[in-house]
């Protein structure tokens, strides 16, 4: 979810089907559908999750992530260890083919309180592990990736995208200082007077 700015329900539905990935080095995922907690008692199938169309888009219709070669070689690793489910999926449950949350939700809350000190441990700060795709879509716009590009790659309208994340660009003034002299035609870092 951190490097591909993947939704849980998304994470819940990757399988191998979803990847182009090469030995090493930059791979493709492509989503086209999400799996979302809703409960037994809210499914039409008596799962704990309902299959359907990613947010915001019609059936059938999908996005395309890049992914970086952390992640490709995570990926790799993972299936190396563990394989897969029956029907190819990634993560999947001890007992059930499904990836019951309250699984996810635990190994999460034991990594927080490994990674966190108590007292951060204790506040908001990453609560869910929605907060990677947070981080993943941030990441990127502090990279200097254009604002449609990571819109595209994180299933976003620009105009969603700018309203939710415009504040993890603040600071960025001496970067674009010096991107505007580059595109000026200018050699040196400092802005000049003119």
């Amino acid at each position: 979810m951190y490097f591909s700015a993947l939704r849980p329900e998304e994470a819940a539905d990757f399988g191998k089907r979803n990847m182009s990935l090469p030995d090493e080095g930059w791979g493709e995922l492509y989503l086209e559908r999400a799996a979302p907690y809703a409960g037994s008692d809210w499914t039409n199938g008596g799962g704990q999750r309902e299959r359907r169309q990613l947010k915001n888009r019609a059936v059938g219709e999908g996005r395309r992530v890049p992914c970086p070669p952390e992640l490709t070689a995570m990926l790799h690793e993972h299936i190396a260890t563990f394989g897969t489910g029956d029907d190819g999926r990634l993560f999947r449950g001890e007992r059930a083919q499904e990836l019951p949350k309250l699984t996810y939700m635990r190994a999460w809350r034991a990594a927080r309180s490994y990674a966190f000190t108590d007292e951060v441990f204790e506040s908001r700060l990453a609560a869910t592990p929605y907060a990677l795709r947070h981080a993943c879509v941030s990441t990127w716009l502090n990279g200097g990736v254009p604002a449609p590009q990571v819109a595209e790659w994180a299933g976003h309208s620009v105009e969603v995208l700018l309203k939710v994340y415009a504040k993890c660009l603040d600071g960025q003034d001496e970067t674009s200082k010096r991107r505007i002299m580059q595109a000026l035609g200018h050699h040196r870092d400092e802005p000049s007077s003119k």
